[in-house]
């Protein structure tokens, strides 16, 4: 189950057919979250009335920011690259749902517009996390000495930053 900023409600079910058989009744599995499902709306909707540009979906938003932000993004990319010695393939600006940013392992790093509305503390730790992934592509110990290399209070932003999600 997912439940999406725009208020929608998502099951998804394995396939059925010869290896899978699915005997789940989804309204009673609904219904029995319900009291779930309603207070993460109910957060959601007071993050949309404190934090605007961050859940706007309109495509009308992304197609007014995207460039500004790829622009911003780009500029603090380039900074700590040089600063910290990154080397990356390319970035992507997005108008992605569920994830701040990403990095793949060509070293090409994606960015949701929305983090040009963050505070600038997150959205350098955003960068500086994914830049890192450069160096270690999982969340083990090595990859957050790396982060707190550059940002030694990455926990604390990290932190705020997990209440906005």
């Amino acid at each position: 189950m997912r439940i999406q900023k725009n208020g929608s409600v998502v099951v998804s079910l394995p396939p059925t057919g010869r290896w899978f058989s699915v005997s789940i009744d989804v309204e009673k599995f609904l219904q029995e979250r319900t009291d779930f499902i309603f207070t993460v709306l109910d957060k959601y909707e007071r993050l949309s009335k404190k934090y605007p540009d961050l859940y706007n979906f309109t495509p009308e938003h992304y197609k007014l920011y995207r460039q500004e932000a790829g622009e911003i993004i780009k500029s603090k990319v380039d900074y700590f690259a040089r600063r910290y010695g990154f080397q990356y393939n390319g970035i992507t600006v997005r108008n992605q749902t569920t994830r701040w940013g990403s990095c793949s392992s060509k070293g090409n790093l994606n960015f949701n517009y929305k983090i040009i509305f963050l505070a600038p503390e997150e959205m350098d730790y955003i960068i500086v996390h994914e830049l890192c992934h450069l160096r270690e592509p999982n969340h083990s110990s090595r990859f957050w000495s790396e982060v707190e290399k550059i940002v030694p209070d990455y926990k604390i932003v990290k932190k705020g930053l997990k209440l906005k999600e």
